[in-house]
């Protein structure tokens, strides 16, 4: 190996180790539960969902409290270290071997980027045009089509993963959520979840951040909570916008089942 090679290696090698570890807590157990989804694919609709389970009285679950029963990986390490086990953490985490269990949550791809633009609007150069920020590749933390791949497509994967759809949820939210409380180890009776559903409803949050706000907003005017509906896609992307993205992540679709070809 020549010195160049070797140089090469060593700075590839402490790169990814930094870039790694702002996804880990300080400790890992093989116990926990990492929610790992693209952002917005249902991420905090989960842990919503979940923190309904976990809290303690009536304590109102919003875009805070929600923090001290899930909290973000990178964001809330004290929280974290404080967690009774089993753990339950928010990650948007491309592929980390070393998470034990993991929901992922994805979505349709085209909604993704859909949402994603209303909510980075007034953070975007004025004018821009859902089109423009479609075609950029350094959205957080990469491509729609590479954070679902790493998870879903990589072989062999190492962790156990539960699979939950954005769709699925918002077509039949309680069995999705009984789902997950199984597969984290909550012994939820049927109306403590239906409760939470209840609790976590589209509307009902959307009350919540328009009444009690949300977290590192800096005082922006953006909204975390807009539409959700599956298929709102439809309305942004015509001809110019999927030949951007049909050649880039039009196959993720396909082996997601979203889309049967490329004809749409």
């Amino acid at each position: 190996m020549t010195m160049k090679t070797s140089l090469l290696s060593f700075i590839k090698s402490r790169v990814w180790g930094r870039r790694t570890n702002k996804w880990l807590p300080s400790k890992l157990y093989p116990d926990d539960v990492f929610i790992v989804s693209y952002p917005r694919s249902g991420n905090t609709w989960v842990r919503f969902l979940i923190a309904n389970l976990l809290k303690q009285g009536d304590e109102v679950i919003d875009f805070y409290t929600s923090n001290k029963y899930i909290p973000e990986v990178g964001r809330h390490d004290e929280i974290i270290q404080s967690l009774n086990r089993p753990r339950v953490m928010k990650s948007h985490a491309p592929y980390v071997r070393k998470y034990p269990r993991v929901i992922y949550v994805v979505r349709d791809g085209r909604d993704v980027y859909v949402s994603y633009y209303f909510y980075r609007l007034k953070h975007l150069p004025p004018g821009t045009t859902f089109k423009e920020f479609l075609k950029r590749r350094d959205h957080f933390p990469c491509l729609w089509g590479e954070h679902v791949s790493s998870w879903l497509f990589r072989k062999p994967s190492r962790q156990q993963i539960l699979v939950v759809r954005y769709e699925d949820l918002a077509c039949n939210c309680f069995e999705q959520l009984r789902r997950m409380a199984d597969f984290i180890g909550l012994e939820a009776q049927e109306d403590q979840l239906r409760r939470a559903v209840e609790a976590a409803s589209f509307e009902n949050m959307r009350r919540l951040e328009f009444e009690r706000g949300r977290p590192y907003r800096n005082d922006s005017p953006d909204v975390f909570v807009r539409k959700g509906q599956p298929g709102n896609w439809k309305e942004f992307f015509g001809p110019e916008e999927k030949a951007i993205f049909k050649p880039r992540e039009g196959h993720v679709l396909i082996k997601l089942g979203y889309e049967t070809d490329d004809n749409w």
